[in-house]
This record gives C-alpha cells, structure tokens and sequence, in this order.
C-alpha cells in the first residue's frame, strides 16, 4: 500500500514550453536508487537537446544548488527519441557525467531516464546528497519536464525531498 509520506514521485522542472530551465534540487538522504525521467515533444525544431543533472551539497527545494558540481562518473540512461508514446522498447546508453543530449528529431515525444544510485554516482562521502536537472533552451515549438522516481534505502523511509 502507497503512503504518502514517503513521496517516492518528486517533481524537477516545471513542465512548460520554451526556455532553458535549472530545475529544482531534491535531497536524495535516504534513498538507494533514483530514475531521472524526462519527457520532451518535440515539435517542428531541428534542435538537439542537452539534459545537465548536477549535485549539490544543499538547496534542496530550490533551483539553485550549494556547491553545485557535475556527477563523479558516467551514468546509465535508457531512452526512446522517437516512438516512446506507441512502444515501450528504451534503450541503454551512457551520459557523460550526467549530460546527455537527445537528437532533433522533429514532432515525436522523446523520453530519457538516468539511472542514480547515490553511493556510485554522487559524491556523498563530501556531502553532496542533493540532485538537480537543467535544460537547454527547448524552444517555442517543444515542451518538457522532469520527474524523479525514489527507491528507498530497504528499512528506512525517505526523508522529505524538498529540504536538506
């Protein structure tokens, strides 16, 4: 049964059209695993679009981040650029310490997961335990947003992700 106060489901970036946005930084204190999900459509707009996560030692609950650096390795991503709403086949790939850049394929909707593991992926041994996503311009003719799906450590539940 679902329970509220674990929020596993915490929102990143505001889902609107054009502009580039820094989305907003979750604490990942208690959390064993973590699914970055983008979803984009895109319109008629030959534009690549790159997809920046970056740690941060604070500022849960705001778009800036204390101490903001990249990931520490390169990260799994799975993904669909081109037919993700009629088939449910993503494939893996690599990012490069957390940026990935989705191709200018024109009128599709587009998805993009990382897969977090906080330990591997993130300096927490420094404190860095928070986690955001920025946009580069998606332009007028596409709209966005991110979401992150939380996996808990096995015994405990998750702390509140808006605040350090």
């Amino acid at each position: 049964m679902f329970h509220p106060a674990l929020n596993m489901i915490a929102n990143l970036t505001t889902w609107e059209m054009d502009n580039v946005r820094d989305g907003t930084y979750i604490s990942l204190k208690g959390v064993h695993r973590a699914f970055i999900c983008v979803i984009v459509h895109q319109g008629a707009d030959a534009t690549d679009h790159t997809f920046t996560l970056k740690q941060a030692t604070g500022g849960a609950g705001t778009a800036t981040g204390t101490a903001e650096k990249a990931l520490l390795v390169n990260t799994p991503v799975y993904f669909n650029k081109t037919t993700w709403a009629s088939s449910n086949v993503l494939t893996a790939a690599t990012s490069t310490l957390g940026a990935y850049t989705i191709g200018a394929d024109q009128s599709v909707d587009k998805i993009l997961i990382f897969d977090i593991i906080p330990e591997r992926d993130m300096d927490v041994t420094n404190g860095f335990d928070c986690i955001g996503i920025n946009f580069s311009d998606l332009g007028a003719a596409n709209s966005g947003g991110a979401f992150a799906i939380l996996i808990p450590s096995r015994y405990s539940p998750l702390a509140t992700v808006y605040s350090d």
